[in-house]
């Protein structure tokens, strides 16, 4: 099992958009969130490489662990400035959507954990919570290969 942190605040996969040049006779696919997200792929495949990932041929079981940064009104003011409000959820349920974060992560991986993202045949646990107090956002990712 390969185990590793991914520090920064996770960013979606996004959602493509196909553009036909009739001049040129071409399709286009334009991701709406490439900006952010080429960044934080990056990230993510750099990190792998970093901890020995070598590509696998055989099936991958993924478990991932989403720490988004906590909105300041989950926290109390004045005297309470650092202290979390009763309310404050536990779990992220806002945008970005899940689907979207897996997409990402799988797409960095592949070429580096495996050779095609196809591969990951299980999701074991994924999880999108808040970060608590001095944790730093990002994504805890573990990587166990399936053997035949």
């Amino acid at each position: 099992m390969i185990t590793f942190f991914v520090p920064g605040v996770p960013v979606p996969k996004g959602s493509g958009r196909a553009f036909y040049n009739k001049k040129k006779g071409v399709s286009y696919v334009v991701q709406d969130n490439a900006a952010r997200q080429k960044p934080w792929a990056s990230l993510i495949s750099y990190t792998a490489q970093e901890t020995g990932c070598k590509v696998s041929d055989q099936g991958i079981a993924l478990t991932l662990f989403f720490q988004m940064p906590r909105p300041k009104a989950h926290y109390g003011t004045g005297k309470n400035r650092g202290v979390l409000k009763t309310w404050a959820p536990l779990y992220h349920t806002s945008t970005p959507d899940l689907d979207k974060l897996i997409r990402c992560v799988k797409d960095a991986l592949k070429g580096i954990v495996y050779k095609d993202d196809s591969q990951v045949c299980k999701l074991e646990q994924v999880t999108k919570c808040y970060v608590h107090g001095d944790e730093i956002p990002g994504v805890d990712i573990k990587i166990r290969i399936i053997e035949p």
